[in-house]
């Protein structure tokens, strides 16, 4: 049966579905989801910070050795990856040089068996979050825009209706059906604007906060302040091979589907301690020192270069793409301070 097949059964035998559960086809489906075979990666089909290079993984370092000091250096202190993927992030995490490395517990969560696949050795995977962690730190680059996600549509009178996915002349296709009791918690003027409802990014970080005794939880994402007072446009967007569409109910298990992180939405659940964007948080953590080591690096080497000197070149260039403001350097970093 494909996924397609998947899809319109459940709808026939209990009617339509939320868009939430039609992602958890499309996305996460063992064998024909978007993750069993897509992903991050310059031969896939986006490219997050990781891939860009191993310069990133080396300032998650520091941020790891500034939490393991600021807590008191202790024996055992775990890093935990949510949404590991192929573990590309791990790799370049592990090759660093940290204070912390004796103490440090690695573990990344990835519920793709075939993403886990290529983890490295010295990783603890796992395909959910464990059910607690003393000290350490709960990192997620993005993985909260692929969370399932319901979508509700604004009316005339202040009303909402939930989109939701029904089989037409069968067809896959959207259904609009009144829903003020799941929809978001305020009104607004405009009517026929989208806006995500974001339960279960919600329910990640309850469970984050849960799981943590003493530490850190560093979110890592596009994000916007509120849909409530910014409706950003194109905020639901699909990625295959590189390209960007709006369309999730096209070529279904073939892209990825994401949204932008309502920042509002999570601070029900606790504030974020500190909300900074990602090119002004890895400068925080020592970037242009990095840089200008590797500059030093490969003037000295250029003539022969090893590999090294080599990654120090590539080094540069990676610092313009993580801190380039019309792209990764926009996102937004949220981070949470836990100490029992």
């Amino acid at each position: 049966m494909t996924l397609e097949q998947k899809i319109k059964t459940k709808i026939k035998e209990y009617g339509a579905i939320s868009f939430s559960e039609f992602m958890k086809f499309a996305l996460y489906d063992e064998t024909e989801g978007f993750y069993a075979h897509g992903g991050a990666g310059r031969k896939k089909d986006f490219i997050t910070s990781p891939e860009v290079g191993p310069l990133f993984g080396k300032l998650i370092s520091q941020a790891i050795d500034k939490c393991w000091i600021e807590f008191g250096k202790p024996s055992h202190f775990t890093f935990l990856e949510c949404g590991a993927g192929p573990g590309t992030l791990a790799k370049s995490i592990l090759r660093s040089q940290m204070q912390c490395k004796d103490a440090l517990k690695y573990i990344a969560v990835e519920s793709s068996s075939q993403q886990s696949q290529t983890h490295p050795s010295t990783v603890q995977t796992l395909s959910t979050m464990p059910k607690e962690i003393e000290v350490g730190i709960i990192f997620a680059n993005e993985l909260l825009d692929n969370l399932p996600f319901d979508i509700f549509e604004s009316q005339n009178d202040g009303s909402w209706l939930e989109v939701k996915i029904t089989v037409d002349d069968e067809n896959i296709s959207e259904t609009l059906i009144p829903n003020n009791e799941k929809a978001p918690p305020y009104t607004l003027e405009t009517p026929n604007v989208r806006v995500p409802v974001q339960r279960e990014a919600q329910k990640w970080l309850k469970d984050a906060l849960k799981i943590l005794h003493n530490g850190q939880i560093i979110v890592i994402d596009y994000a916007v302040e509120s849909f409530e007072s910014q409706q950003k446009q194109h905020w639901l967007r699909t990625y295959q091979q590189h390209e960007v569409d709006t369309h999730p109910l096209k070529d279904i298990g073939q892209s990825d589907i994401t949204t932008d992180v309502d920042i509002s939405q999570l601070a029900r659940v606790v504030p974020p301690t500190s909300i900074r964007t990602q090119a002004q948080w890895l400068l925080d953590l020592g970037l242009e020192s990095l840089v200008e080591k590797s500059k030093q690096q490969w003037k000295m080497q250029a003539h022969n270069p090893d590999l090294k000197a080599l990654e120090a070149r590539s080094a540069i260039g990676e610092s313009e793409a993580l801190t380039d403001l019309s792209g990764l350097g926009s996102f937004k970093v949220l981070e949470w301070s836990v100490k029992s």
